[in-house]
């Protein structure tokens, strides 16, 4: 920017510690700038152009004061590029004299590089000649060049090669000093402010543990950071070679939703690949020629997706990834419409940024685990509570289907048991559901040779596989499953299929439908078990009541605990509950033969076997006295 000041002859007047202390309290580099200038002009300096350079010195800001003469050209007061002045500056020191150069008009080079212009004649000595200059260097503190300036068309009053060079010399100095110190104060203000930033962002990011919500805070936190028109975090898929979009923030609004497109070779594919971040369109410098790298709509469309259309090409990206170790788990790119926006501390502060998140996801993962972990965990222990609860086979295989698509969020479940040379589904839901009692053969489908092999089985695509999951695919089309056995090896009774959902299954979700699998295995088997003993249990009762002799079950106090009815007949007693708890011998005998019975009943316990062949064989029950039940007179075996 060129600013044209007034000429100020006040500031002739003034000490030179009063300018020094001016430019000292001016508000800002610029209003500091013009005030040298001004001063320069007051000297007795008829034209002055003071610039501010880069460090390739090529121009930044400019400022002039006083009016040119139109007898001479303009080539010396104006700001040429930085390359100009890297040839220039080492062609001054001959010219050097009190901390400046001074240009003699005459000369043939100074003429030639400052005018362009043949030479003019050499003035007296003590004159100030048309095409005379003097050049200052405003200095940095490691010897760098900030700025330089320009001062022609001197007073021949003031005589400023004689008097002022010194001055010059210390306040050119003087403001390189300053210009030093308002730089540090930036540069000190704007890590202050990123600091804050990224503290800011570090909070936020250790707020949630929730990934999705970590990745669209760290996409705002670096666009806010950077000031950058907007950010993305990109998933790559180095195996499938595919980028998938987690979130993108454009201009403060967070988007969703982008399909997933191939990785191919752009800056997020190199920085997957390399692991290093990566800085677009970085200033590069050959020879006298400032390049940028060529941004092609291809390479925007790495980074934009599908919102070049809305947002135009970027000028500037940075990409870094987010590694946890050596484990990618992402990408960070930002971006700008300008170019040449993003420095190296934008560089060093996203990549900060990436690091804190990786963290966090860690954090986010390890969280989702464990919750995942105890929720199966309870899950598995309800299961097993209620199987345990259970002995139906019936009631125990719905049960089971129906955690089963609960844990692995599937759509059907199917359990199939063993049968000779067949696999029987003894139950089915959900999706499944049409497949209960089918039977499929054993050795031409997925459910066979899981229960013969033992093998755990994640599909994905069954149809690639090289059985069906059975030969029913035409009633039930079946695109996803998992299938592990109901037991271990060549002793599984059956296998557990669980069948189709959005995401395909994992080997997590094998791992879990296993843990099932077992307690499925036990609970089948029991509930056959419990099956079986209560059909001979029916059985034993059947024949228990229906014997036409008496007969008694007691306990070691020689009460009894189960009769049947003949027993009760005999007693005389109206049904068989009368008898439970009474002592046996009392029921039907009374007087010795009571004892005797009672020692009967006493040797076989204590013996723990049959009672041993006695002299008498047979005896006579009579009734007792007090009992009303009628005489009995019949013979009692007691071999």
């Amino acid at each position: 920017m060129e600013v044209t000041l007034p000429p100020l002859r006040s500031v002739a007047t003034a000490t030179f510690s009063d300018v020094l202390t001016a430019v000292d309290r001016a508000a800002s580099p610029s209003d500091s700038l013009h005030l040298v200038a001004n001063t320069l002009h007051a000297w007795g300096f008829g034209r002055v152009m003071v610039v501010l350079r880069d460090a390739a010195l090529a121009p930044r800001e400019i400022a002039i004061a006083g009016d040119r003469d139109p007898r001479f050209a303009p080539d010396a007061l104006q700001a040429l590029p930085g390359v100009v002045w890297r040839q220039r500056l080492p062609l001054l020191p001959p010219f050097a004299r009190d901390g400046l150069f001074h240009l003699p008009g005459h000369d043939t080079w100074v003429a030639r590089e400052f005018w362009a212009q043949a030479a003019a004649p050499r003035a007296p000595e003590g004159v100030w000649g048309p095409l005379d200059l003097l050049v200052g260097l405003v200095p940095g503190p490691g010897g760098d060049v900030l700025g330089t300036a320009l001062l022609a068309e001197a007073d021949p009053h003031l005589r400023p090669d004689r008097e002022r060079p010194s001055e010059i010399h210390a306040l050119l100095r003087h403001f390189g000093l300053c210009l030093t110190n308002a730089r540090l104060t930036a540069l000190a203000d704007r890590r202050a402010s990123r600091l804050q930033r990224l503290q800011e962002a570090s909070t936020a990011l250790a707020r949630s543990l929730d990934g999705d919500e970590i990745v669209r805070e760290l996409a705002r936190q670096a666009a806010r950071a950077t000031d950058a028109d907007g950010a993305v975090v990109i998933e790559p898929d180095l195996e499938a070679s595919v980028l998938r979009t987690r979130t993108r923030v454009l201009h403060g609004t967070v988007r969703s939703g982008e399909p997933d497109r191939p990785m191919g070779d752009g800056v997020i594919a190199d920085v997957a690949r390399a692991g290093r971040a990566i800085r677009s369109h970085e200033v590069v410098r050959r020879g006298d020629v400032t390049v940028s790298e060529p941004w092609s709509p291809l390479a925007a469309l790495d980074v934009m997706g599908e919102h070049t259309a809305e947002c135009g090409l970027p000028g500037s990206v940075i990409a870094v990834p987010i590694m946890l170790g050596i484990r990618l788990l992402g990408v960070l790119a930002v971006h700008h419409a300008a170019r040449e926006r993003f420095t190296q501390e934008d560089e060093e502060l996203v990549l900060t940024m990436a690091a804190q998140a990786a963290t966090a996801l860690a954090n986010a993962t390890r969280y989702a685990e464990s919750e995942r972990e105890r929720r199966q965990t309870e899950a598995l222990a309800e299961v097993a509570r209620a199987v345990g609860s259970s002995l139906r086979p019936g009631d125990v295989l719905q049960l089971i289907l129906r955690h089963a698509r609960s844990l692995l969020n599937a759509e059907g479940a199917i359990i199939a048991l063993r049968q000779d040379r067949w696999m029987q589904v003894v139950a089915a839901g959900g999706s499944a559901r049409l497949l209960a009692g089918v039977h499929v053969p054993m050795t031409t489908s997925l459910l066979g040779r899981v229960a013969t092999d033992g093998d755990v089985i994640v599909s994905n695509a069954p149809s690639d596989q090289a059985m069906p999951l059975l030969p029913t695919q035409h009633v039930v089309r079946v695109e996803r499953c998992v299938l592990v056995p109901l037991g271990s090896g060549r002793e599984s009774i059956g296998t557990i299929a669980v069948v189709d959902r959005e995401r395909p299954f994992t080997d997590d979700d094998a791992r879990v439908l296993k843990r099932l699998g077992d307690q499925v295995a036990v609970a089948i088997v029991n509930a056959r078990l419990f099956d079986e003993v209560e059909r001979a249990t029916r059985e034993w009762k059947l024949a228990f009541d229906t014997v036409t002799s008496a007969l008694a079950v007691l306990d070691d106090a020689r009460r009894i605990v189960r009769c049947n009815r003949r027993l009760a007949e005999l007693a005389g007693r109206e049904s068989v509950p009368a008898l439970l708890g009474a002592v046996f011998p009392d029921v039907l005998w009374s007087g010795e033969l009571a004892t005797r019975v009672t020692e009967v009943v006493r040797t076989v316990t204590e013996a723990g076997g049959l009672f041993p062949r006695c002299g008498w064989r047979r005896a006579t029950c009579r009734r007792r006295a007090r009992a009303p039940a009628p005489r009995l007179d019949h013979p009692v075996d007691w071999r």
